[in-house]
């Protein structure tokens, strides 16, 4: 890779789905003559769209790199998926760039994916740019659209270059300050140059000291202002583009060129927030070699694949790189210059690169990767916890052995997958960003031959007591020969929520020989784990042992374990027990529309609305609701919404289950106790 990292820009497609993303990659690698025939979605042939799910459903599910040259630049640029179904692979996409093109379909708008792409864009430092696709489409307001997206995006958002007119007569798009424009557009373009003049100064205090004296300001302090204002998040300009007449994606080029930062302007001279000793620390652009895994992949042929972004110093092929997270040192063969799904050998690879690595064992997505001598670890990639939960167990015996091998390897793949066993229900479970994803990744795990049957979770409940409870149980038998006795006097009380369980020891005048004390503590643990009501643990009581019994030949260790679990399940019997269940703090973002919708909707789930507010056309709602009311909320919010809401939560605390709903939950616990 013969350029110097100046010359470099890596750039993230983002936006919602159907805004034309996979069709501008295409446009521009043909546009830069990096191939010479444009593909398209619909006969599954584009550069970006490789992986066999992609092209049979004809949306993007993986983030996907590409590179043109474009007047002595080298572009990489991050194809994306649209669908907050797949927001992982847009995040993930977004830690490798610094700049990121939010692309609006002029005919739909801004929509809740975009506002939330556009929102991780911004936390992440990119500069934001708009491209406005489609531009070709009739019976489209253009100054309606604009106002649509400031009111979304903020006042920051402006338009520099306005199309000659909307709809399939689209000939030019014009830059807002240019000398030469059409009549009908001189009125237009002068407030939104207006505009543009007031976001940029802001970036410079001298620049606009000047600016409220005069009144004026050059174009060539424009000039030299604007990429600083774009690095900062001053302005967030609009720009169009209509592929299919090929107006606009030469602009656009020229833009990326001349006004959006390189490897060593993100954010001035910050780079990608790092680490050291707990501490934020500024990463040295001339420092030694560091990168970011950013994707992973696994290549049927080749094995797993790891993409990184550099930031600092140069990697050799055919060298080696040491693994912050584990410390291992791993020896690499060639770097992969990366092209869609196809890869090439290169000599080595500098800051801003996009390249790939194959055969790296022990990696994963964030992974920091350095020559021995940086001192720094990149902060972890910001991706969205999973919110869709399935239980999977192996369709057959074959598929037994390799069913937790192979769930694990799209789980590295794939930071917002995550397989793992539940610890309060014992299920292997699989937990994604919505019902599609998890069919998404299930299915690539079919096509490597190993078959997995999905059903709902169970709910890991938790059991407590909630007064005070006494009991006694004595455990005798006689069988012939030597037998067992024991008798544990014990009682139960409730301990606040989140103590766990408290084991007391009160035996007084040797009613319970002392080596036998730790079999009664076992015993009730063991219990607990067991649970009383319904199967599930334990948690929040305080256990006394207060008196018991003892037979000089058969009291053993074993008998006083089985007493104590009989007492403490006699005892809980008599401490009013309960069952908990988690409760999830929940945030939801919807079109205001749908505000009074989605109220009663949570009202039904027995959800607790603890705040509510909105902000242009847009509303928050903060909730606390039940884990078990919220098993398909992803399916139903986007039927309610009409595909148009997003949430996200996280766990908040356990509360008791109402008692007709408990009794419910017992009940199903014995009948499938008894099946067993």
């Amino acid at each position: 890779m013969a350029h110097q990292p100046d010359d470099v820009r890596d750039v993230v497609l983002i936006g919602a789905g159907g805004s034309g993303k996979t069709t501008l990659a295409e446009a521009l690698l043909f546009k830069t003559k990096t191939i010479t025939r444009r593909g398209s979605v619909a006969e599954h042939n584009t550069v970006t769209d490789w992986d066999d799910e992609e092209k049979e459903r004809q949306h993007s599910f993986l983030a996907s790199a590409v590179h043109m040259p474009w007047k002595d630049h080298r572009i990489n640029l991050i194809d994306t998926p649209g669908a907050l179904d797949f927001l992982g692979e847009a995040i993930c996409g977004m830690a490798a760039c610094e700049t990121a093109f939010l692309c609006v379909n002029a005919h739909d708008g801004v929509g809740v994916a975009a506002r939330r792409q556009f929102r991780a864009a911004r936390d992440q430092g990119l500069a934001v740019v708009v491209v406005i696709t489609r531009a070709d489409t009739d019976n489209v307001d253009g100054e309606g659209l604009h106002l649509a997206i400031q009111t979304t995006l903020g006042e920051r958002a402006v338009p520099l270059n306005l199309p000659d007119k909307f709809g399939t007569g689209i000939s030019a798009v014009h830059d807002v300050f240019s000398d030469d424009l059409p009549e009908h557009l001189h009125d237009l373009a002068e407030s939104y140059r207006q505009q543009a003049i007031d976001r940029v100064v802001e970036c410079d205090d001298e620049l606009l000291e000047r600016y409220f004296a005069t009144g004026k300001v050059s174009k060539e302090e424009l000039a030299e202002a604007f990429p600083r204002a774009l690095r900062q998040g001053n302005i967030v300009p609009i720009l169009h583009v209509a592929v299919d007449h090929d107006v606009g994606l030469q602009k656009l080029l020229d833009f990326l060129v001349a006004d959006c930062p390189s490897p060593h302007l993100r954010r001035g001279t910050v780079l990608r927030k790092a680490e050291k000793g707990g501490e934020i620390v500024e990463v040295p652009m001339d420092g030694p070699f560091s990168a970011q895994v950013w994707k992973l992949h696994v290549d049927p042929h080749i094995g797993k694949v790891a993409h990184l972004r550099v930031w600092t110093g140069r990697l050799p092929s055919k060298s080696h790189f040491v693994v912050a997270r584990t410390g291992a040192t791993e020896r690499i063969g060639d770097l992969q210059e990366v092209q869609g799904k196809d890869m090439k050998p290169i000599a080595s690879a500098g800051p801003g690169d996009l390249v790939a690595v194959p055969k790296v064992d022990d990696i994963r997505v964030g992974d920091t990767v350095h020559d021995g001598h940086a001192d720094w670890q990149f902060v972890p990639i910001p991706t969205p916890y999973p919110k869709v939960t399935l239980a999977v167990v192996p369709k057959n015996r074959n598929d037994e052995a390799r069913l937790g091998p192979e769930l694990a390897k799209l789980a590295d793949a794939d930071p917002t997958f995550i397989a793992e066993r539940e610890k309060g229900t014992g299920e292997m479970v699989v937990r994604g960003l919505s019902p599609l994803h998890l069919d998404v990744v299930l299915r690539r795990l079919a096509r490597k031959k190993v078959e997995a049957l999905t059903h709902a979770p169970r709910i890991p409940y938790l059991e407590t007591v909630t007064t005070r409870g006494e009991a006694m149980f004595r455990h005798k038998k006689q069988s012939g020969g030597r037998g067992q006795f024991a008798e544990v006097h014990l009682r139960v009380s409730p301990k606040t929520r989140g103590e766990g369980f408290e084991f007391v020891d009160e035996v007084v005048g040797g009613s319970i020989p002392r080596q036998f004390i730790p079999a009664v503590e076992k015993g009730i643990v063991e219990q607990c784990e067991k649970g009383v009501l319904a199967g599930y643990p334990f948690v929040d009581v305080a256990a006394t042992v207060h008196f018991g019994k003892f037979h000089d030949v058969d009291s053993d260790e074993f008998s006083f374990k089985l007493a104590s679990r009989q007492a403490f399940r006699l005892a809980v019997r008599n401490a009013r027990p309960a069952l908990l269940e988690p409760i999830l703090k929940v945030d939801i973002e919807v079109p205001a529309r749908f505000l009074g919708d989605i109220s009663g909707d949570l009202n039904s789930r027995r959800g607790r609305i603890m705040t509510m507010n909105q902000e242009g056309d847009l509303a928050h709602i903060e909730a606390q609701v039940p884990l078990s009311e919220m098993t398909q909320y992803s399916t139903e919010l986007r039927s309610i919404t009409a595909g148009e809401g997003d949430y996200s939560f996280v766990f908040d605390h356990y509360d008791v289950v109402p008692p007709h709903l408990a009794e419910a939950i017992m009940a199903s616990a014995q009948k499938d106790a008894e099946e067993d």
